[in-house]
């Protein structure tokens, strides 16, 4: 049994009436959402492997147990995607002139790879060498493999898109910058820096002396604070912008280490997890520090700061092997939750980014339907086995029983103006159409067209009548990355019976005029469900010519 996305958009009457009603400028007040009950299904992908590491095919559903908190599970859907199995055949759109979509057709079979070069989280050093190391694994990718590349700085950043084609990766990667993050520091620079200050007169001032070193730590830990930051805002662009990408992404992390405290970042962790698991991206990270060296590379003098004895090497005085444990817990804990794989404390970093290609491409999708399950947020432990004996299998360790999306409402106005930047993959998590005209004589305004579909969208529920909060913005972005116009309008109208189903057939439509001089922009459309926090954005080019004016 296939597992498709009901493309109901492209369905719905032509861009033509404008249907939004009641409009209200503007940011609108927020609500208290009452959903429907739905049934719930629970999607695994299992990577099943023999004792050599190749996939293991032809399995049935009846291979497999499903447990759930301990609990078996009936399997109500099940599908094998084998890496050489025959691409599908793509969907034709058949767009009219000047109508646009971010929805997505994929054919090839077996998962798709994202690589994501970390320049927010790793030193300049291993940067340069892990560049390298990436560039010899494109060298010997074959065609044929559906590979995306992303950047990850203070925003996520698409290099190159899907491609089959090794050349055009290569080309994107060489442009790959090796210059750290200026947020970027570890334990060790920290280490180092106060060693420095205490061979300094500033000794001969104990008091001076503390109050810079509380300082450095302050710096430290706010860098730190604003690299976990950017690196979950960054994961949670890359869940939106695959969101309606069908099937297993594998995420190839390539990292000097996150920034996560497990304690302190744990909601954002599990909201982030979440994402991930409901976009089907396995996280596969590859630490580029290779094997931990345990030396304190002349700087063993930086203990003294610690203990007038030294007892405890220098890495444990510092707090490196604290911040290295740490880091392997985190990129462990991530694939583990993700269903991929964790690859540290390895020199073979080329190696590394290949396993991490080759072990997800081949998976079985399993779904179930768990009963008795209170969804409000707690962590669910799922538990797989296959009857197949000498086979490993992997897969996500559970899931945060969140009710549907709307567990993982955001900020939504932060997560709007993170949205709508120029160099922000688009989001796919609601999919829209829209239709706009460029003036045809000079002065006049861009016609924008905005539909959606109301089947994806929230509602609150009262006295008999739906009402959405929705939120349509348009950016328009020139050439230098200057914005030179915008509109937000927000839709918060109370629906009858008879309007709602209404809308149910023809979509959500909004109307907008946006005056912009003559020149080439990237115009960006969003929309905004606040109540399930989901957003949708597309691109379009605009030109608008210089005409000479009507008299």
């Amino acid at each position: 049994m296939s597992f498709p996305r009901t493309n109901r958009i492209l369905a719905l009457m032509p861009l033509g009436a404008v249907l939004l009603l009641g409009q209200t400028p503007g940011k609108v007040p927020p609500a208290t959402p009452t959903f429907k009950s739905t049934t719930r299904i629970v999607l695994v992908d299992v990577v099943v492997t023999d004792s050599s590491g190749k996939p293991v095919r032809d399995l049935k559903a009846r291979d497999f147990t499903v447990l759930d908190e301990g609990k078996p599970q009936r399997i109500v859907a099940f599908e094998e995607q084998r890496s050489d199995a025959t691409p599908r055949p793509p969907v034709a759109l058949h767009l009219p002139d000047q109508v646009y979509t971010n929805y997505v057709t994929r054919s090839e079979p077996g998962a798709l790879t994202i690589l994501l070069f970390d320049s927010l989280n790793t030193d300049r050093m291993h940067l340069t060498n892990a560049r390298n190391k990436m560039l010899d694994f494109l060298k010997r990718l074959p065609a044929g493999k559906r590979v995306a590349l992303y950047a990850l700085g203070s925003q996520l950043r698409m290099v190159q898109n899907f491609t089959e084609n090794p050349d055009e990766l290569m080309a994107a990667a060489e442009q790959l910058s090796t210059q750290s993050h200026w947020t970027y520091s570890n334990a060790k620079e920290l280490s180092a820096a106060i060693g420095e200050l205490q061979e300094t007169d500033l000794r001969k001032n104990p008091t001076a002396l503390r109050s810079l070193m509380r300082s450095l730590g302050e710096e430290y830990e706010g860098k730190l604070e604003s690299r976990t930051q950017y690196t979950l805002d960054g994961l949670t662009e890359l869940a939106h912008a695959l969101a309606v990408v069908p099937g297993r992404k594998n995420l190839v992390w390539i990292s000097g280490g996150f920034p996560f405290d497990l304690s302190s970042n744990a909601p954002e962790l599990q909201r982030v997890a979440a994402l991930l698991a409901a976009t089907r991206i396995a996280v596969y990270p590859v630490d580029v520090r290779g094997i931990a060296v345990t030396s304190a590379e002349g700087q063993t003098r930086d203990s003294e700061i610690f203990a007038p004895v030294q007892t405890q090497s220098y890495e444990t005085l510092s707090g490196q092997d604290e911040e290295n444990a740490g880091i392997i817990e985190a990129m462990e804990n991530m694939a583990r939750i993700t269903g991929g794989q964790a690859h540290v404390n390895s020199n073979d970093l080329e190696g590394a980014i290949a396993d991490s290609v080759e072990t997800g491409a081949d998976y079985y999708s399993l779904a179930y339907r768990p009963a008795g399950v209170e969804w409000h947020g707690q962590f669910r432990k799922i538990t797989i086995k296959a009857s197949r004996r000498n086979v490993k299998l992997l897969h996500r360790s559970g899931y945060y029983a969140f009710p549907d999306i709307s567990g993982l409402r955001e900020d939504s106005d932060r997560m709007v103006a993170m949205a709508m930047q120029p160099s922000v993959p688009v989001s796919t998590q609601l999919i829209m159409k829209a239709r706009v005209f460029a003036p045809e004589t000079a002065g006049a305004a861009t016609k924008v067209d905005i539909l959606i579909d109301v089947h994806d969208l929230g509602f609150t529920e009262e006295k008999g009548q739906k009402t959405p909060d929705t939120q349509f913005v348009a950016v328009a972005w020139d050439g230098n990355g200057k914005q030179c116009g915008s509109f937000s309008e927000g839709f918060h109208a109370g629906l009858s019976p008879a309007q709602f189903e209404s809308l149910l057939r023809t979509g959500l439509q909004l109307h907008q005029e946006m005056v912009l001089k003559p020149g080439t922009y990237q115009l960006r459309l969003g929309v905004m469900d606040r109540l399930a926090g989901r957003i949708g954005t597309l691109d379009v080019p605009l030109k608008i010519e210089t005409r000479a004016t009507a008299k």
